[in-house]
């Protein structure tokens, strides 16, 4: 886990990353949900978000 401390998104996950990002932290909250965050809860569902996402590109790196 202390890796993902300094892990960046490689280059061919950045799209998918960003596109991914903006589903889960507005989209989906605000018109499917009608609700937005805190300023708390944007950081939590962030760093929730960058620790799942990390885990899935580890993932498929070692898959591949």
């Amino acid at each position: 886990m202390n890796n993902w401390l300094y892990w960046s998104v490689p280059e061919r996950f950045v799209r998918q990353y960003l596109w991914i990002m903006f589903l889960v932290m507005i989209f989906i909250p605000k018109y499917l949900f009608g609700i937005t965050y805190t300023t708390m809860g944007f950081l939590l569902n962030l760093i929730w978000f960058d620790v799942i996402f990390y885990h899935w590109a580890k993932n498929r790196e070692r898959e591949q």
